[in-house]
Formats: C-alpha cells, structure tokens, sequence
C-alpha cells in the first residue's frame, strides 16, 4: 500500500513537472494576428483587432527588433494598453529583462527581443485596441516593434514545475527506502528448536 502511494507521487509529480510543461509549450493556441506597432521611420501606430469569446484566453507579445545587442538595466522600454468597449483591459510596462533573444543577422548584429507583454483572460467579443509606446528608458538600438496576439492560449504557471520535481523526489525516496526496509521476523512463526536427549 505505502508503495502504491509513492509511485502515485512519482506520477503526479511527472505530470506536473514534465507532461505540463510539454503540453504549455505544444498548445500554444492559435495567431489571430502581427501588426507593426512601432517603426523608426513612422514612429509607433496602435494595432485593431476583432477577438471573440472563444478566442480566449489572448496572450499578447511583443517582438523588438535593434540594431545590436541591447543591455536592458531594468527601465521600462515600452508601455502597452488594450482598451475594449471604452474600458482598459490589459495595461503593462514592459523592461524586456528578461526576453528571449534571438541573433536575426550575425555579420550586422541585428537582434530580435520576444516578451509575453500579458493576457486577456475574457473577451467581450468587441473590437480591441493595443496601444504601445515608449517607456522611461527608450532605446536608439529599436529598429522595429510587432505585436503578436495568439488565442486560446495554455499559459505555464511557474509554481507547478518545481513543485512536480518535488513530488517525483519525494516519490522516489520513499519508494526506494520501502524496499530497503525489512520485516521484523515473528518469533511465533519459526518452528521451535528441537529438543535432543532423553526427553525429546
């Protein structure tokens, strides 16, 4: 029984730190659509977008093209709203520091910067407005701005990763360990010593 329960535990723990985060990174939904939000030529311009209920959950990234490799020390780069039906839906500051980086072209150093800038877990089914701009620390390197919005979207949430590590640690501990232990041996179930001598 005790060790039915750790294999529980290991499988439990293996659907959280490994199914999950396989399937968050496999069902990542569907692009409803890119817009080009910022252009050093043009300046920034606000993105439309006609989402529906079953388009939700949206996650809403932003791709920052520069020049070069930028260090982002932590100051806001950009500002994002979404605004629905005259109301504000999603407003972020965005410091890229910890964006995934992607060399686009080596012989010039172009760089490619993608953030999740937030989520819309509701859609009223009207017509969205995502509206970026600068933010405290704007950056010369900024070549180019796109906005990207993917629907039903299976968001990862962090917390469920170690804790599925753990169980599967704890698992396999104690699986381990109830195959170590021995039973104590029942004295009444030994056969009694034989007696040798006149009175066996």
């Amino acid at each position: 029984m005790l060790r039915t329960l750790f294999i529980l535990l290991i499988l439990a723990g293996a659907a959280l730190g490994i199914a999950y985060p396989l399937a968050a990174g496999n069902l990542g939904g569907y692009t409803v659509g890119v817009w080009r939000v910022y252009d050093r030529a043009t300046g920034y311009a606000p993105a439309e977008a006609n989402l529906s209920p079953s388009d939700a959950p949206v996650t809403v990234s932003l791709d920052v093209a520069t020049k070069g490799p930028v260090r982002f020390d932590g100051g806001t780069l950009l500002t994002l709203t979404a605004d629905a039906g005259g109301r504000t839906v999603l407003a972020r500051t965005l410091d890229f520091s910890g964006a995934v980086e992607t060399v686009i072209n080596p012989q010039s150093g172009a760089r490619l910067y993608h953030e999740k800038a937030g989520r819309i877990a509701d859609i009223a089914g009207d017509r969205y407005v995502f509206t970026v701009g600068p933010g405290d620390t704007p950056s010369d390197a900024v070549e180019t701005v796109d906005l990207k919005a993917e629907a039903g979207a299976f968001d990862l949430d962090p917390r469920t990763t170690p804790a599925g590590y753990v169980l599967m640690a704890v698992g396999l501990v104690g699986l381990i360990a109830s195959f170590g232990r021995r039973r104590p041996k029942n004295p009444n179930s030994s056969e009694p010593p034989r007696k040798w001598g006149r009175g066996a």
